[in-house]
């Protein structure tokens, strides 16, 4: 009988620990490449990216995602449910980012929202975390635009203040990101067209604040000044605003002397010196007919020297002319 060496028992136990060893990286690597992947690109969209054989229980997600392709979002959606509780586990990350766009794509934001924020939650450092994101901005751009959300099944009233809480969700989760920033614009462009200018003006301050970089930066400052001079237009007139938007126009002006919305800022800032003329002078001639004639030489100066190039400046050096002979002196043109 051959005795085996103890060096040769060493060996033989060395050669099939690594054969258990490159037995289990295969099948581990079969099983990678069995798994779904998916692989989300602008112009294709979502695209399966794995070429492995079948997982049993694969073929319920390859039907609900053929669905979704096609956009059978419902269909989709009961399928992917059902790969959510029933199915492997490792298709679940993916089922449910598609199952919440399912919802999406059929227009029912709140349940959309929902999964998001369920999927955000249960995978913080998933790599569908970007394009979850993106989708709940989408819902926000929605319903900040008078898309309707759903009620009972019904789309029942308009989704303003729904779209204002998925920013302030999305912001509270990245608030430096390009997400956060284009939510942000969204919100100010939602206030400003419903003619909320108060809270426009807010908001646009925001985005000038948080994000001085950001592509919309122009907009937010044309957009803060004119928030501020229609707030300014309201039923009580206050001069304060109509001064910080002529301050805001200014400054836009040194920093972008090229910028294709000169025009309109020098319009902008015409139109605030119109006001405040119109507003000085109406002190001026308040004053006048109460007789405090001192008071309404200092307003009619006032709108002669630093609001020449408007109409309302030559009826107050005439006044002035009148009053002292003074209105040729204190021209200021």
């Amino acid at each position: 009988m051959n005795r085996v060496r103890p060096r040769e028992v060493i060996f033989m136990r060395i050669l099939r620990a690594g054969a258990v060893a490159l037995a289990a990286v295969t099948f581990f690597a079969v099983c990678a490449d069995a798994l779904a992947d998916l692989a989300w690109t602008p112009e294709k969209g979502w695209q399966r990216t794995d070429t492995g054989p079948a997982l049993k229980g694969s073929d319920e997600f390859d039907k609900a995602f053929a669905y979704y392709v096609k956009g059978k979002y419902g269909r989709a959606a009961g399928l992917l449910g059902h790969v959510i509780k029933e199915g492997d586990k490792a298709l679940a990350e993916q089922a449910k980012i598609l199952e919440a766009e399912c919802y999406l794509g059929e227009k029912h934001y709140t349940k959309a929202f929902t999964k998001l924020e369920d999927f955000l939650n249960e995978y913080p450092a998933s790599r569908y975390a970007d394009r979850a994101l993106r989708d709940e901005l989408e819902i926000a751009k929605a319903t900040l635009s008078g898309a309707k959300i759903k009620a009972l099944g019904l789309r029942i009233w308009p989704g303003y203040g729904f779209g204002e809480k998925v920013v302030d969700k999305i912001t509270a989760r990245r608030p430096l990101s390009d997400v956060a920033r284009d939510g942000q614009i969204t919100l100010a462009r939602s206030y400003f067209r419903r003619k909320m200018y108060l809270e426009s003006t807010s908001a646009y301050q925001q985005y000038i604040e948080l994000y001085a970089e950001g592509p919309e930066l122009e907009e937010a400052q044309i957009g803060l000044a004119k928030s501020l001079l229609l707030d300014a237009r309201g039923p009580r007139y206050d001069p304060i605003p109509y001064y910080r938007s002529r301050s805001v126009l200014v400054g836009f002006s040194r920093e972008h002397p090229q910028s294709p919305m000169m025009p309109e800022v020098r319009k902008l800032v015409a139109a605030i010196d119109e006001d405040l003329s119109r507003h000085y002078f109406g002190i001026a001639r308040w004053y006048l007919r109460k007789g405090h004639l001192d008071s309404a030489k200092v307003y009619f100066r006032k709108v002669a020297s630093e609001y020449g190039a408007t109409p309302w400046a030559e009826n107050s050096r005439n006044y002035l002319e009148s009053l002292g002979g003074e209105g040729k002196a204190t021209d200021g043109t």
